[in-house]
């Protein structure tokens, strides 16, 4: 079965609310009418897919997917004060929670939290999963500036791994995205350098070494992180700084994350990935329905590999539903 580890879901009851006004996030219209989700330094387009579960199924029908995993997307609630945070956390996974009842067999769903509240986010991930039975949460690499390796997170991840689900990293822009404002260059490089700082973050600031049973899942095969790990160990030992939280060298915390494929169709970046964590920790994602999506060549880049049965099924499905125990 093929599982779709990587999509994204607002919801209407999201999307309904912010076209209202008075949010950070903005729902606007281009010169062709199509809608745009924006925030300072990036957008998302708008379609069907987004809110429209019907139309989600037909995509996986089409593209022969057995089951998705419904994320929200940027850019996140953390951008809203507070109050507007948790609420619309609350609505969100209300509705999440509604759209995977109608197709059990097919849709899973991970909580989005307010994540510039850390106790509320653990809060609303336990209600998330244990009243909605939503598969774990979903983290931005960097909440509005802040680390995720700050302390602040520590109540979020001690919820998490007592859950024993995963936490899931999408990128997001970065905090001076100034360099990134042409030509979309914050989706094409910004996203993935902004993930490899978040999960180098996790690991030196010595969150990592404190939450051993933190299950950990990057996005677009960890942006950079395949191939600076022999710089990453380098490092590691070449500077005092970088050896202050760690007893062990880094890599060894970052081969126990997980890394899932979307937006990276190159084989020799999927293979780079598979070398660095093994083949257990690598998973198919596509970004539907984002413009930068394309399930087909995804999974073409997987066949590439010229991998056993065994293999390709781990990660085209059976890594994500472990992973998710389902």
């Amino acid at each position: 079965m093929i599982y779709d580890f990587h999509t994204h879901f607002y919801t209407s009851a999201y999307l309904d609310e912010i076209e209202k006004g008075g949010y950070q996030a903005e729902l606007v219209r281009d010169a062709r009418g199509n809608r745009l989700l924006k925030l300072d330094g990036d957008y998302s387009m708008i379609a069907p897919g987004h809110f429209d579960a019907d139309r989600v199924i037909e995509h996986m029908d089409r593209h022969g997917v057995g089951r998705q995993l419904l994320s929200f997307s940027i850019p996140g609630l953390h951008v809203e004060d507070p109050d507007a945070g948790r609420r619309l956390a609350r609505t969100v996974n209300d509705a999440l929670a509604e759209t995977v009842a109608r197709y059990p067999d097919r849709l899973s769903a991970l909580a989005v939290l307010p994540l510039q509240d850390p106790a509320a986010s653990a809060a609303e991930l336990c209600r998330a999963v244990e009243t909605l039975d939503l598969r774990g949460g979903m983290l931005f690499s960097n909440i509005n500036g802040q680390s995720l390796g700050a302390s602040e997170f520590h109540e979020l991840y001690a919820a998490a791994s007592s859950l024993d689900l995963p936490l899931f990293i999408h990128p997001t822009t970065p905090h001076a995205h100034e360099a990134y404002a042409a030509y979309r260059l914050t989706p094409m490089a910004g996203f993935p350098f902004d993930t490899s700082v978040a999960a180098l973050h996790l690991v030196f600031s010595g969150t990592m070494a404190a939450f051993p049973d933190l299950k950990v899942v990057l996005g677009n095969l960890g942006g950079t992180i395949p191939f600076l790990s022999g710089r990453i160990d380098q490092a590691y030992r070449a500077y005092p700084e970088a050896r202050e939280q760690l007893d062990r060298p880094p890599t060894e915390y970052l081969k126990n994350m997980y890394y899932e494929s979307a937006g990276m169709p190159n084989s020799g970046a999927l293979r780079l990935a598979i070398d660095f964590a093994g083949i257990d920790r690598v998973m198919f994602g596509s970004d539907f329905p984002q413009q930068i999506a394309d399930v087909d060549l995804g999974l073409r880049t997987i066949d590439e590999l010229g991998l056993d049965e065994a293999a390709s099924q781990r990660i085209v499905g059976r890594n994500a539903a472990g992973l998710l125990k389902e």
